[in-house]
């Protein structure tokens, strides 16, 4: 690389606006230099399609639509005065989600993790603004209580086992700052709709494969209305494993409970086919509470007895 192109920073497009920015990060599938900054890399068409069903153009349009969600709710006043500093990608798989987020944040301030050590390799040497670590199922995350204003998770919690599904929100709650916002999708009880209408003879290799679960329907549909979540084990290969992967469906109710205990308040939820092929949601993480004046009056007296 020459003195004359360098990697994209924060300060060449923090005063984009909105679609200028959506824009320039679709052409950079052809234009990777612009005005003498290198845009990140993409892996292969094959690879970005076997995570994500889509790539290049397409695969940015329908994240470009998630930055923007984002984006109005990062007006948020609570976000705002929120002391999280950085910016965390949960799941970043090949980075397509990340890199939007260069207008919010200095790259210094940006985390992308994965359970897939590749992934982590392909990002750390695709020109994307922050740093990459693996991370393990099970295993806290290496940051700091309320490290992070904002964290999203596109298309992963939309596969996690109901231990993982309750494990991560937590973990994630954890590690985000009072009114910081986590900005993610979920599957709603219309998939299951969608699963019954499956075919095994579909070209599309995905729904075909669905469609070989559709006698689980029943069961699904009962665990659903009971706990809230169903969990088709179908599996996605290495390090998704049926055990830890799969097609996950939720309600709305579901998340809001165990978001609660953890500090977490759903504040938006949207739920709209002609919008998102799942359903975006907003928690924000309420401030800790301080004991109001006549328990801290009982405190002190408890103090003195």
């Amino acid at each position: 690389m020459t003195d004359a192109v360098r990697p994209l920073a924060h300060e060449d497009i923090k005063d984009l606006p909105l679609d200028a920015w959506i824009a320039r990060l679709k052409s950079s599938v052809s234009e990777r230099v612009q005005d003498g900054c290198v845009f990140p890399d993409f892996p292969s068409a094959e690879v970005q399609r076997q995570f994500v069903g889509s790539a290049y153009e397409d695969a940015l349009d329908e994240a470009g639509k998630f930055y923007a969600f984002a984006q109005e709710s990062m007006g948020d006043k609570a976000y705002k005065r929120s002391a999280g500093k950085g910016y965390l990608d949960f799941g970043v798989g090949w980075g397509r989600i990340g890199r939007f987020f260069l207008r919010d944040f200095q790259a210094e301030s940006m985390v992308g993790v994965d359970i897939d050590p590749d992934m982590v390799a392909f990002c750390s040497g695709a020109n994307l603004p922050g740093r990459f670590e693996t991370i393990a199922n099970g295993q806290p995350l290496a940051f700091e209580d309320g490290a992070f204003r904002l964290i999203t998770a596109y298309s992963v919690f939309t596969h996690l086992p109901p231990h993982l599904f309750r494990a991560w929100l937590a973990e994630l709650l954890r590690v985000l700052a009072p009114g910081g916002l986590l900005v993610f999708t979920v599957e709603p009880p219309r998939f299951l709709d969608f699963l019954e209408a499956t075919d095994a003879s579909s070209p599309n290799a995905w729904l075909a494969a669905l469609a070989v679960y559709k006698d689980l329907l029943p069961g699904l549909r009962e665990d659903l209305a009971r706990e809230g979540i169903a969990y088709l084990a179908s599996g996605g290969g290495a390090y998704r494993e049926r055990d830890v992967y799969g097609e996950t469906v939720v309600t709305a109710k579901f998340v809001a409970k165990e978001a609660a205990p953890h500090g977490g308040e759903v504040v938006r939820y949207v739920d709209d086919p002609a919008q998102f092929w799942q359903a975006a949601v907003v928690i924000r993480k309420r401030a800790a509470q301080k004991p109001g004046f006549l328990t801290r009056l009982l405190s002190g007296l408890t103090g003195k007895a």
